[in-house]
């Protein structure tokens, strides 16, 4: 009878525990149990495609929000001192961002929201602080779009994001085809920047560029081709990629002018382009060249030129000065030597103190400065011997 009692107290003590646990300790597992209220269904949605980001309007009880489409970011995102009305938490996980950073971080769920004619329930984003966050949008909508089972055609040109849940509703169209994998819930796809080499790369249209190298993926092409040596144009020091945790870890990066990066079949010629410490990746600018389809039923990436070509010229300027947060500044992340900023006086490491006169206090604030293109704008800057000088430079 004392031992049926002191094991019915410990059911109790255990019970009053579980009970008593704060909700930030339950976990959170990746899914995608939300709902869409069409079954059925395509619809166009419209998109706007502004600086390489895609945006759509989503309308809520509150009004409406500017959602930026990531599909590098495996679910949605909302930023902890912003203005979108996030509801309850989910719980913790286990992020990571695009260059290697991982912390464990809160879910939280979206208020029912419409976009196009859909209306969505019950979405998941991981809240982030915003201090790295790039200004003009509320909230982040992730690739599990694609992964609930839903096809979706981003197409720029005509401004629209095409959503069906009929996954063969695309399949009389051409296109460019590449199969993509799944680590961590986000597209990785393989590309060729150099002939008889592949590159795995996540596709991340929350990134702006065209395609952007892992400095390992240089590596391991120059132990196997090492005539890829003629793409290589400079190597500098420094730290070029912003992550949802902050810039990437310094160290050496590779300035790159490569003859053809090839999709599929498809060439983009002429491309400049640099090397990074995170994962390699292709960004939203392919999206100013054709169509894209992300098919999950065939787990399939279709790119469709608009020209109808099988190649197309770049031809872009080389990438020659990048700014990063550093401890929420803006800094000179990395910079290459034989460029124009270099010999108008910026060095590696400068930190931002004010522009024309207006004291910048937070990377946020570099980010939504009114730059004028051609300008020379007058920088204060802070360099990394502490002394203080003046950089007259364009942005």
């Amino acid at each position: 009878m004392k031992a049926r009692h002191q094991l019915l107290s410990l059911v109790i003590l255990t019970l009053y525990i579980i009970m008593t646990s704060p909700v930030s300790a339950q976990r959170y597992s990746y899914n995608t149990r939300w709902t869409v209220s069409a079954h059925n269904f395509v619809d166009s949605i419209p998109i706007e495609f502004e600086n390489n980001h895609i945006f759509v309007t989503a309308h809520t009880y509150r009004g409406d929000y500017r959602f930026c489409l990531d599909t590098g970011s495996s679910q949605g995102i909302v930023y902890a001192d912003g203005s979108f009305p996030y509801t309850r938490n989910l719980g913790k996980i286990t992020s990571h961002d695009a260059n290697g950073i991982s912390r464990q971080i809160d879910v939280v769920e979206y208020p029912e929201f419409r976009i196009g004619r859909l209306t969505i329930r019950g979405y998941a984003g991981s809240l982030l602080d915003s201090h790295i966050r790039h200004t003009g949008y509320d909230a982040v909508l992730g690739f599990d779009l694609v992964n609930k089972g839903l096809t979706v055609k981003l197409d720029v040109a005509h401004g629209v994001m095409v959503v069906t849940d009929n996954n063969r509703y695309f399949d009389g169209e051409g296109g460019y085809a590449v199969r993509y994998r799944l680590p961590r819930w986000v597209p990785m796809i393989n590309v060729s920047p150099y002939p008889g080499s592949t590159d795995e790369v996540r596709f991340d249209t929350g990134s702006q560029r065209l395609y952007v190298m892992s400095d390992e993926s240089r590596k391991k092409i120059m132990q196997k081709s090492p005539d890829f040596s003629s793409q290589v144009e400079g190597l500098s020091y420094g730290s070029l990629a912003i992550g949802s945790f902050g810039a990437e870890r310094s160290g050496e990066m590779a300035f790159l002018w490569l003859d053809e990066l090839n999709w599929g079949g498809f060439g983009f010629r002429d491309y400049h382009t640099t090397t990074t410490r995170g994962s390699s990746r292709i960004g939203a600018d392919i999206l100013n060249y054709g169509s894209v389809i992300m098919n999950p039923r065939r787990k399939e990436l279709i790119f469709q030129p608009y020209d109808g070509r099988e190649a197309c010229m770049v031809s872009n300027e080389q990438m020659d000065i990048a700014f990063v947060p550093d401890k929420g500044r803006p800094m000179v992340g990395v910079i290459w030597e034989g460029s124009k900023h270099y010999k108008n006086g910026f060095r590696q490491g400068d930190v931002i103190l004010s522009i024309d006169g207006k004291g910048v206090r937070t990377f946020t604030q570099f980010l939504s400065y009114p730059f004028i293109k051609g300008h020379q704008h007058e920088f204060t800057v802070l360099g990394a011997d502490g002394r203080v000088r003046t950089v007259n430079s364009e942005r």
